[in-house]
């Protein structure tokens, strides 16, 4: 499974190219058959992008991932899982040009499949009867469907094109060939493509015993088949070769019909249910490998920690860092606002993280994260290695300070309001304040006021013995 912060990121460009014209037909299959398979969030995107391409094109104009994540409303994670789920599905095909930095991706959007190509596939049409249950499954089935029609007791009486239109006798003008474009047909479906990488038919071959079942009745069309049978069910290649004994006719060949029944029969007997459809998630790589950023004596482990944070993704990295936990909404932004803003390498930004989690307690902070950011990339650090080099140096001047400011402000942890002397830190005074303290004038009371505040002093005691 492919890491999204390695594959995909926000401004990278794209261009949607079309294969052909969708028809109305097409959306209802995608939002009643593929839709449960794939989500809401992938049919958007599959609408959307042929939506970009306009009436009577072919290709569309070119964008951002920005623009196509804001007219969406979902994150960078979500948006390449549609992705691949939508590539998986047969719907659309990727490609992509590095240039530098910089990438441009086509996607090339493929039309589904007709209704009798899924309810007859073998693959698709048996996650969405796990999904949906029989009876909802029925009805789609029933929606897509029409009786046919008895041609019995009519004669065909069509014409032929002889029949009907003259014999072209030449023209004087001949037709020029058009080469300022290709004229548009109706969109092509793919399908889903299955390989046989987890698969081995050699030793299917091998297993087989010719008395049983020759090797000539594998054909490409019973391949095929095995492979959906094995992509659903998970069967492997010796149970696989039971099975097809079988399924064996009396004519020597297979009843591909039977062979997908007992082999549902046989998973639904072991595991009570039938499979579903669900997306592979990204491995967690070893989390003893994820330490914080520090300078052990032994070298080895340095550059374990720099061969961890070069292959490793932002993402993957604040999951180990939090024990598996997923990553928090805010911090992904921030994270992924930074790189854009400064362009900095994987490598770089995973240093970075852990630098600014180490000096903030575990927090991320946009400004001081960008801050450090664009130092680095003025400084070129195009390396794990050299924004390390950077973070511990600046970590060395930043401990340094501490204690010179620590020895020249003894802490005092007790008040409060020394805030300022636990960081380290000297207090900026104004200038006026170092100066002698100015003593309040002296002025003696006069006979009158002095009378004045007895008279209150006595009202006062009054209204409190009033009060009790």
């Amino acid at each position: 499974m492919a890491e999204f912060w390695m594959e995909l990121q926000p401004v990278d460009s794209y261009q949607v190219k079309a294969n052909g014209v969708l028809s109305e037909k097409d959306r209802k299959i995608m939002t009643f058959l593929y839709q449960p398979l794939m989500g809401a969030e992938c049919l958007a995107l599959y609408d959307t992008l042929v939506t970009e391409v306009e009436e009577n094109r072919l290709w569309s104009e070119s964008h951002s991932h920005s623009q196509l994540l804001n007219l969406l409303g979902i994150s960078l994670a979500n948006l390449f899982q549609a992705r691949l789920k939508l590539e998986g599905l047969g719907l659309l095909r990727s490609f992509v040009r590095t240039t530098g930095e910089s990438r441009h991706y086509i996607y090339e959007m493929a039309a589904p499949l007709s209704p009798e190509q899924f309810f007859s596939d073998g693959l698709l049409n048996i996650y969405l009867y796990s999904k949906i249950g029989n009876a909802q499954y029925q009805r789609l089935r029933r929606f897509f469907s029409d009786e046919p029609m008895s041609e019995e007791g009519f004669d065909e009486v069509t014409c032929s094109f002889q029949d009907v239109f003259e014999t072209f006798n030449g023209s004087e003008h001949p037709v020029s060939a058009v080469t300022n474009g290709e004229p548009i047909g109706r969109a092509k479906s793919q399908g889903v493509t299955l390989d046989d990488k987890t698969f081995d038919f050699a030793v299917l071959l091998q297993s087989l015993s010719p008395t049983m079942l020759s090797r000539n009745a594998i054909t490409e069309e019973v391949r095929a088949c095995i492979l959906k049978l094995h992509a659903i069910y998970a069967v492997e290649e010796l149970d696989m070769v039971h099975y097809l004994y079988r399924s064996v006719q009396a004519d020597g060949s297979l009843d591909l019909d039977y062979l997908r029944k007992i082999v549902r029969d046989g998973y639904q007997l072991q595991h009570n249910r039938l499979p579903e459809l669900t997306a592979k998630t990204q491995q967690n790589v070893n989390k003893e490998e994820a330490e914080q950023i520090t300078r052990p004596e032994d070298a080895s482990d340095i550059e374990a920690l720099q061969a961890y944070l070069d292959r490793v993704t932002p993402y993957q990295l604040l999951i180990d860092i939090s024990d598996g936990a997923v990553p928090a909404e805010t911090d992904l932004k921030i994270i992924d606002e930074v790189m854009n803003q400064q362009n900095l390498p994987i490598p770089v930004m995973n240093v970075l993280i852990e630098y600014v989690l180490l000096r903030l307690d575990g927090k991320i902070a946009k400004n001081f994260m960008l801050t450090i950011a664009a130092h680095w990339k003025r400084k070129k650090v195009q390396t794990a290695k050299e924004a390390m080099e950077m973070a511990w140096a600046e970590h060395e001047k930043y401990k340094k300070l501490q204690e010179e400011g620590t020895k020249k402000e003894p802490t005092d942890y007790r008040n409060k309001n020394n805030k300022y002397k636990q960081q380290g830190r000297k207090e900026v005074l104004p200038d006026w304040f170092d100066k002698e303290e100015v003593k309040p004038v002296e002025k003696a009371m006069t006979s009158r006021e002095k009378s004045t505040l007895d008279k209150q002093v006595e009202e006062m005691k009054k209204r409190l013995k009033e009060g009790r």
